[in-house]
């Protein structure tokens, strides 16, 4: 049948400003010449027109910075790592390897990352109708620690993915979900079921703008799966003309030709039946194994299953492996 961080919004003032730092006190000259020069360019410098080389070595650098803290503070397997992660890359984030660079190695991701944060923002505080969202479900004797998007009662659990349009084009023709995806949900719906009470344990503490899972008891028989074309990406594609006629004819496989939301689709799959065992059993073996290498002080030697030679080229620690 089957084949990342949020953008902070503030919406209160008060969490930028103290209004106690406001008073009705003169303010000297000589104060106001500095906080000024502090906020407005100088205007004796001549100014260039926006450089994207320049732009490319900023969220070069900005990358490094971002992946370092990360790197630095990480702790738990994330769902991502279940999902589709190297189990060698896993173990050496969680031992806090250091790597030769911790710059990204296809620069759009951030902005990749940061469209996907917007898209799961819009649907998410423009509708009501899902009961729980941005679900904290951390689990420290797993060493677990990942974030569902949405609940909707105790059994419908729902996933928003942003996706190129040659992605989305494979889903909605094929009406099955990306496996990394459905492997990332199945992991959500495994520790519903099973470590539902230490999830909800009030001494662990979550991320901020996160909820503990509301219900005692959850039952998942369907997952829901929200699909957004963000962008027009696509390595099968050679030119930009092409791009609009595979966008035409994905308008014209949905029936609709003035639809303004014809980049959004869901894709609901039932798990009932034991139909979720398998991909239950992948979890929670990679879950023992992640954690009885990290137990162990060990390496997972180069035939375990788990190791996908696909992830080298984005790997911060291909220097440091040797799969090959």
């Amino acid at each position: 049948m089957l084949g990342g961080e949020r953008v902070t919004e503030f919406n209160d003032l008060s969490k930028l400003l103290n209004i106690s730092d406001f008073t009705t006190e003169k303010i000297e000259p000589k104060k106001i010449e500095e906080v000024q020069s502090q906020i407005m360019p100088d205007s004796n410098l001549v100014h260039e027109p926006f450089n994207i080389d320049k732009f490319t070595q900023e969220i070069y650098d900005k990358s490094i910075n971002r992946n370092q803290l990360y790197r630095e503070h990480v702790q738990n397997i994330s769902a991502y790592d279940l999902a589709s992660g190297c189990i060698k890359e896993i173990v050496y984030k969680l031992n806090n390897t250091p790597v030769e660079s911790f710059a990204d190695k296809w620069l759009p991701i951030m902005m990749r990352s940061t469209i996907g944060s917007a898209i799961h923002n819009f649907i998410q505080s423009n509708s009501k109708q899902f009961t729980e969202t941005e679900v904290s479900l951390k689990v420290p004797s797993l060493r677990l620690s990942v974030r569902l998007d949405n609940l909707i009662g105790q059994n419908i659990l729902v996933e928003i993915k942003s996706c190129t349009y040659s992605d989305y084009e494979k889903i909605i023709t094929s009406r099955k979900p990306r496996i990394s995806d459905f492997y990332q949900t199945i992991a959500y719906k495994y520790l519903l079921e099973n470590h539902l009470k230490e999830a909800k344990d009030p001494k662990i503490k979550i991320r901020e703008g996160t909820s503990k899972p509301y219900y005692d008891s959850y039952k998942i028989n369907t997952i829901q799966f929200i699909y957004v074309a963000h962008d027009m990406i696509a390595t099968d594609v050679d030119s930009f003309g092409e791009i609009l006629n595979r966008i035409k004819e994905i308008k014209r496989m949905l029936h609709s030709k003035s639809n303004s939301f014809f980049f959004i689709t869901t894709l609901a799959v039932d798990v009932t039946n034991n139909i979720a065992d398998p991909y239950i059993n992948f979890i929670k073996s990679k879950i023992e194994k992640i954690n009885y290498y990290l137990d162990n002080n060990l390496m997972p030697p180069n035939d375990d299953p788990f190791i996908d030679k696909k992830k080298c080229f984005f790997c911060m620690y291909k220097q440091l492996c040797d799969v090959k």
